[in-house]
């Protein structure tokens, strides 16, 4: 599960830094940098999460998971507004950032309880 946690993360990080590299280099049509700010700050809260446990930073938990819906909520409405329309390569991008926001926000629920996501002192 850690491994799945640490993944996504990951993969949201990395996906919000190509779309800025994209965006900045490219200049593509319509690409505004308030979505991969968004991506960038998830991708860092569940990073920080993931590295202190949630015993060492007070309300993490609840940053997390509201940090993840909120971003999860916006690419299921960013789907359904670009995925089967104009930009398909948006849509598909849009669609593993949704996945991966699907998968932090349950595993921030489940790695509560977790013994090995306490943070190392």
């Amino acid at each position: 599960m850690r491994y799945l946690d640490y993944a996504c993360a990951w993969g949201i990080l990395l996906t919000a830094v190509s779309f800025m590299l994209a965006i900045e280099i490219l200049h593509l049509r319509g690409g505004i940098l308030d979505i991969p700010f968004l991506w960038l700050l998830v991708a860092m809260l569940n990073l920080l999460r993931l590295r202190n446990g949630y015993a060492s930073v007070p309300g993490l938990m609840v940053t997390c998971i509201g940090a993840n819906l909120v971003a999860l909520t916006l690419e299921i409405v960013r789907w359904r507004l670009f995925g089967s329309g104009i930009l398909k390569a948006w849509g598909l991008y849009t669609f593993v950032a949704a996945v991966a926001f699907l998968g932090e926000t349950i595993l921030s629920i489940v790695r509560k309880n977790d013994p090995g996501s306490q943070a190392r002192l």
